[in-house]
């Protein structure tokens, strides 16, 4: 007589472990009034007409600022560096220059230097020190040093050197949220005082 094959007495840690208890299945849905159901309906729809028109909307946009950025560049050499106007049949856009930059990496700066020379690159390009980050995983395991080898800083520079640091919701506050208030009306109100991010889409 063949005997049944022995039960393992390794666990088998991809197997699912029975459950006694019954799942209680819980609706993540909820049905809303009749105008907030056509509030969602007209969302949705925009939302898809926005998809499709957004894309024409740039082959348009990329038409026009070809057109504008080499009539901009014909006005700048005779003297006529501002804003403009272009007119269309039946509206008109308008084409702004800033006399500021997006940042430059130092790959972009001796680009610069090699196609237009140092004097240009000297004279044209400046350091953004509103740019400067600190790691923030860095800055958190060093503190107490970063802060020691602060204090080394004359204190007129170490008082004026950054400003006041934000605060920002602790991971997990909407969770740890709901046991500081009494009602949903509170809660509401919580969330929107720690200004946390909600949006639809």
């Amino acid at each position: 007589m063949v005997s049944a094959p022995k039960k393992s007495s390794k666990k088998d840690p991809f197997k699912t472990k029975k459950s006694r208890t019954e799942s209680v299945q819980v609706s993540d849905t909820v049905e809303p009034p009749a105008e907030i159901k056509e509030a969602i309906d007209h969302f949705r729809d925009a939302q898809e007409q926005a998809k499709h028109f957004e894309a024409e909307a740039t082959v348009h946009k990329d038409a026009i600022m070809e057109f504008a950025s080499g009539e901009f560049c014909k006005r700048s050499q005779s003297g006529l560096d501002k804003s403009y106007k272009i007119l269309g049949d039946e509206s008109m856009v308008t084409y702004v220059v800033m006399d500021s930059s997006a940042g430059l990496t130092e790959d972009e700066l001796d680009m610069i230097r090699d196609r237009w020379g140092e004097d240009a690159a000297e004279e044209l390009v400046v350091r953004d020190y509103r740019s400067i980050r600190f790691d923030p995983k860095v800055l958190e395991a060093n503190y107490d040093a970063v802060v020691d080898a602060l204090q080394t800083l004359p204190e007129e520079v170490l008082e004026n050197l950054f400003k006041p640091m934000l605060m920002k919701a602790a991971p997990g506050a909407l969770e740890r949220a709901k046991k500081h208030v009494k009602s949903a009306d509170e809660l509401s109100d919580l969330i929107r005082d720690l200004k946390l991010k909600h949006y639809i889409r």
